[in-house]
Formats: structure tokens, sequence, C-alpha cells
């Protein structure tokens, strides 16, 4: 009797080192899992010659959605050229992508879109893609830019950053510094210290000055460096 209960209390303890064993391996695994950080690599790839961003890496779920998001963008201008081509050979609409941010899990892709149908220039527009790789969330500007408040700060600052840039000798509108349109569907994008804001040729400079991109440091309009 006494050598069954010696045996069973070795088998107990044999079971509770086997235990302690097993959460030692699999707790860290589960702790690098959960804190692991989202990477992803990005190259350009092109359709019908037009260029888009080709992600690699990152939540599967996530980069095939955005992959999807990128390329549309490009096959949108590829069928834009062909049909201004139908109009006119010397027509044309063609689109340019580039990262501007690819940090901190987030992504931040831009679009330069170009297009000529006659006259002294062509005409530009631009689309921002913001992006959380955790969760595939498109991130607006409210994300950042919270309230009338902070709108108000940002909009400071862009001003200093516009009559800087005037003082220097750049071609900045006078009458623009100060009279800017600026809402929460503005394009921008991401860097490391805060938010670019992006205007459109005419909005704050010449059209040949192109596409004017003011940082604005999150210190500038919030409690975040």
């Amino acid at each position: 009797m006494l050598k069954y209960r010696i045996q069973r209390k070795k088998l107990r303890w044999i079971n509770y080192l086997l235990i302690t064993v097993l959460i030692a391996i699999i707790l860290p695994s589960s702790h690098v899992e959960a804190g692991s950080t989202i990477t992803v690599k990005t190259k350009v790839q092109y359709y019908k010659g037009q260029p888009y961003i080709h992600l690699t890496g990152g939540n599967k779920s996530v980069t095939d959605k955005l992959n999807k998001t990128f390329k549309l963008h490009a096959v949108k201008a590829a069928r834009l050229d062909k049909e201004e081509k139908k109009l006119n050979k010397n027509y044309f609409y063609i689109t340019m992508a580039s990262v501007k941010y690819n940090a901190k899990e987030k992504l931040s892709v831009v679009y330069e879109d170009h297009v000529y149908a006659g006259g002294a220039h062509g005409m530009d527009a631009t689309k921002s893609y913001n992006y959380d790789l955790r969760t595939g969330k498109e991130l607006k500007l409210s994300e950042y830019v919270k309230d009338d408040i902070q709108m108000e700060k940002v909009e400071k600052s862009i001003s200093n950053s516009l009559l800087a840039m005037y003082n220097a000798g750049d071609s900045i509108f006078e009458e623009n510094i100060y009279d800017f349109e600026l809402d929460q569907t503005s394009q921008f994008f991401l860097y490391d210290k805060g938010i670019v804001i992006r205007f459109h040729p005419y909005e704050v400079a010449p059209y040949a000055k192109g596409f004017v991109d003011i940082k604005v440091p999150f210190s500038k309009f919030t409690n975040r460096s």
C-alpha cells in the first residue's frame, strides 16, 4: 500500500513537470504571435502600362484586399486612357503610384493621375490610400484630426508653412496662405512624425508648381509625438 502511494506521488510530480514544460513552451510562442509586428514589402507592377503598388507579406487576407484596391486604380486608368485615345490619338490618361509611408503597421500609397484632352496643359488629380496593415481598415483624416479644435490647429500649421514658403520666394498664392479648402475629405498621407496634407494645382500655387505637400507634425495638433 505504501509503495502504491509513493508511485502515485511520483506520477503526480511527473504530470506536474510535463504541464510546466508545456506551459513554458506554449506561452512564449503565443506571446510572440500576439505581439508580432505586421510588415509588408512593396513593389511596382503594371497593368497595360499603368503602374500600381503590389504588396507581399503581412496578413494574407489584408494584403489580398489591398492589392485588389491598388490594382483596380491602374485598371481604371487603363480604361480611361483607352477612352481618351478613341477621341484623339494625342489624348491620354496616365497614373503614377508611390509608397509614401510603410511603418508602424500603417501604409500610405499615393496615386497621381494626369489626363490630357487638349489645351495648354492637362489636368491632375491625386488619390491617397491609407491603411492599417493589421486590420485592413482604411484610415480617414478623422482618425487623426478628431474635432474642429484640432482642425483649426492643422489649418494654422499649414498657414505657417505656406507663409514660410512664400517669404522664401516660393510660388505660393499670397491670397491663399490663410484661405484654402480643408476638411475631412482632403487628401493626406502619413509620415514618420505626423500627416501630410496635399493640395492640388491651383489650390495654393500655380499649375507649374504641381502638388503642394505640407507636413503637419502630430505635436502641432495633438498630444502625441
